[in-house]
């Protein structure tokens, strides 16, 4: 006969615990990855903007034309280019000479129910000296 202390093995309940446990886990993730997969997917096309080398000389509807084509690339479909031009903020520095360019939005997506998850997004990026916006 096998002394109960030398058994090992997870009961029933220990299972059906962190089987739900695991379980929402997983849905809270497959929820909330689109929603960073979006913001790095902004934060790249930003990124591939700054790359271009006469983005200093470049006016406001440059940059949402620029930002447009590589959120066609990035499968970003979340604005029109009239709604991105209106969120994208191009102001001259303070006391400067250069400009900065800054993007803020919220993302909202469900979670459960009524519930939603909110993801504040801010960016802003100073542009090298160049052309003034229009």
């Amino acid at each position: 006969m096998i002394s109960r202390r030398l058994q090992r093995g997870v009961s029933l309940s220990g299972l059906l615990f962190w089987s739900v446990l695991i379980g929402a886990v997983a849905l809270i993730g497959m929820k909330l990855f689109p929603l960073y997969n979006e913001k790095m997917k902004v934060d790249f096309a930003f990124e591939e903007v700054m790359r271009e080398a006469n983005v200093g000389n470049w006016t406001k509807s440059d940059l949402v034309t620029a930002m447009m084509k590589q959120f066609e690339v990035s499968d970003v479909d979340r604005w029109s280019t009239a709604e991105f031009s209106k969120l994208l903020q191009v102001v001259p520095t303070p006391g400067g000479g250069g400009r900065t360019m800054s993007l803020y939005y919220e993302i909202r997506g469900p979670l459960c129910c009524d519930l939603d998850v909110v993801l504040n997004y801010g960016k802003e990026l100073d542009l090298p000296r160049g052309g003034l916006d229009e």
